[in-house]
This record gives structure tokens, sequence and C-alpha cells, in this order.
């Protein structure tokens, strides 16, 4: 995902959304690939599972305020109604969207 998609891809999906503000050169974001996976594959047709590096894509993190990564936001119905900042478990993503499936 990236700043030009980011909208149609987040913020006006009909389902919702795992937003993730992560850089290639964190070791924690890095970390959280392969969690993020497990859950796009678990949650497929009922969560949509998003990346955007920072790095690559600048002008989205500042207007929803990401200053650390990885920043995970649930977003539904264009609006953020979870997050979670820092490095994370499957048990905290799966906490975190799950409410909101």
């Amino acid at each position: 995902m990236t700043d030009a998609d980011f909208d149609a891809k987040v913020v006006k999906a009909t389902g919702p959304v795992l937003a993730v503000f992560r850089a290639e050169w964190s070791a924690p974001c890095r970390a959280l690939d392969p969690i993020l996976a497990d859950v796009a594959k678990e949650y497929s047709g009922r969560l949509t599972v998003t990346r955007l590096d920072i790095d690559q894509s600048p002008q989205t993190p500042p207007k929803y305020n990401v200053t650390v990564i990885p920043t995970l936001y649930v977003f539904k119905g264009g609006k953020i109604v979870a997050t979670r900042i820092g490095p994370a478990t499957k048990d905290n993503v799966v906490n975190l969207v799950k409410p909101h499936l």
C-alpha cells in the first residue's frame, strides 16, 4: 500500500482493514510480517490486512499521528476503531481485530 492508494484501500474499504504502518529497517516491524500473513490468511474474506512503509509513503503517517512503528490501526467505515502501538504477538493482533469482524 502507498500514499496514493491508502484512501481507496483503507478508508473507503467496505469491510474492516488492519492498516500497519511500518519500515523495512525496523526489527519489530519485520518480526510482525509472518504474524500479519497468518492473520490475513486466517481471517481471509472478513479482514483486509495492509502494510504501509513510512519511508516510501511519508505523507499518510502524519495524517494519522503515527510517530512510532509499528503502529496498527483497525479501520471500519473509514474510521479508526482500534489501535496498537509497538511490537505485537499473534494473540495481540487477533485480540485487536476480532471485535471488529
